[in-house]
């Protein structure tokens, strides 16, 4: 890919830090001439070019050399080797608050935002007023010094500062994690305009559904490299491959697992629009049996509790092992995008899944409540409704897949 085409371009390019284990020997290798320090590599040999107007994906362990990554795109950090070109205005969100001078206050922060970014000073008042409206810090808050700040705050003024500049490239690490659920799916809808209006935006996560779901490419990185490069689905899924056979989570005790009581809910700020009321799996033999039959039909009905009449809504759900792996997963943005439910009270919503192919095993639901988008997560109930699948064929596995037999010769 030409520079011409690329927005972020990076041929070679690693950062390495010096390590001494005192201060001292630093001066002591200027006089010696002789080295007192290890190498640490937090980014080797990155080559790798990102289209304008793409939404690229960055996925990880802590620590592997993804926030370098981020910096030296956004220009905070020099690569010790190789080239990196980034073309168009750059905004960023790193770490939660970088940039802003603790002492001053919110508005005098977002006016060295817009004298950084170059705003002229005849737009500088309508680019203030833009990031109050936009962050929806109210006039009290935006005159306190930004130490003040909850990290809710920081979110939402970093964020409306870094996108009101209108960037060609907008990086964002882990931002979008904090905040009330409100500003996060404002936040996404605003990256979501960005994307449609053609900006590349480089978006960093450990949600991975997000990650799904925003961005056609991405990369893994492992220990300062770029270990796996291509489409965003063949990426993420080799890196939650890694992630398993890393670390074997164990089956954690989870209350109301026979309840259909939520077992585990985002962390959430301010009214709730919506809930999960409960989830039922209705079969011939009746509601929520003990045991199912392979090829059995089933249905899942999910009852969800509307507050907010604005609340427009997608349900998923997965059907899980009960080590948690996911079996099957849908959701109704996915077949349905542009068919949001909406309206307040009480909404039943079911999916049958015929002739059920699970062999004998345990398994448990998870299901989410998510926003029109399907971005956004309004409520969740992971690992609820155990069932037990019982076969009577001798195959094994976890599920049935159709096959004929043939004698060659």
């Amino acid at each position: 890919m030409n520079d011409v085409a690329s927005a972020i371009s990076l041929n070679g390019v690693g950062k390495v830090y010096r390590i001494y284990s005192n201060p001292f020997d630093r001066i002591r290798e200027i006089f010696s001439g002789k080295s007192r320090h290890a190498q640490h590599w937090a980014l080797r040999a990155a080559t790798l070019d990102i289209a304008k107007g793409e939404t690229f994906g960055l996925v990880g362990e802590n620590g592997a050399g993804k926030s370098t990554f981020l910096k030296l795109v956004a220009g905070t950090l020099k690569p010790s080797v190789g080239r990196l070109q980034v073309h168009g205005r750059v905004a960023a969100l790193l770490e939660l608050g970088a940039g802003f001078h603790p002492e001053e206050s919110g508005r005098e922060n977002v006016m060295l935002m817009a004298a950084m970014n170059g705003i002229p000073a005849s737009q500088t008042d309508d680019y203030i007023r833009e990031v109050v409206a936009f962050s929806e810090l109210s006039a009290d808050v935006i005159e306190r010094p930004v130490k003040t700040y909850s990290s809710g705050m920081f979110m939402r003024l970093a964020f409306s500062a870094a996108t009101a500049v209108d960037p060609d490239v907008l990086v964002i690490d882990e931002a979008l994690s904090v905040g009330d659920m409100h500003f996060q799916k404002k936040s996404l809808d605003r990256i979501m305009r960005f994307r449609e209006r053609g900006k590349t935006v480089l978006f960093c996560s450990h949600n991975l559904y997000q990650v799904r779901s925003l961005c056609s490419r991405a990369i893994w990185m492992h220990h300062g490299e770029v270990r796996e490069s291509g489409d965003t689905e063949g990426v993420v899924t080799a890196y939650e491959s890694y992630e398993r056979a890393k670390d074997k989570p164990a089956l954690a005790e989870t209350s109301g697992a026979l309840t259909g009581e939520p077992a585990s809910k985002p962390v959430r700020a301010g009214s709730i629009p919506a809930r999960i009321a409960d989830v039922l799996i209705e079969t011939p033999d009746g509601i929520n049996p003990a045991t199912i039959a392979t090829f059995q039909s089933i249905r899942i009905i999910f009852e969800v509790d509307i507050f907010d009449p604005d609340c427009r809504f997608h349900i998923g759900f997965a059907i899980t092992r009960n080590d948690r792996e996911n079996v099957f997963g849908s959701a109704t943005h996915f077949d349905f995008p542009e068919q949001a439910f909406s309206g307040s009270g009480l909404h039943r919503i079911a999916v049958r899944i015929p002739d059920l192919p699970l062999l004998s095993g345990d398994y448990m639901l998870s299901v989410y409540l998510l926003d029109d988008t399907g971005l956004q997560v309004i409520d969740m109930a992971e690992a609820i409704r155990p069932f037990r699948v019982l076969q009577t064929k001798r195959e094994f596995g976890f599920m049935y897949m159709p096959h004929q037999w043939e004698r060659q010769g």
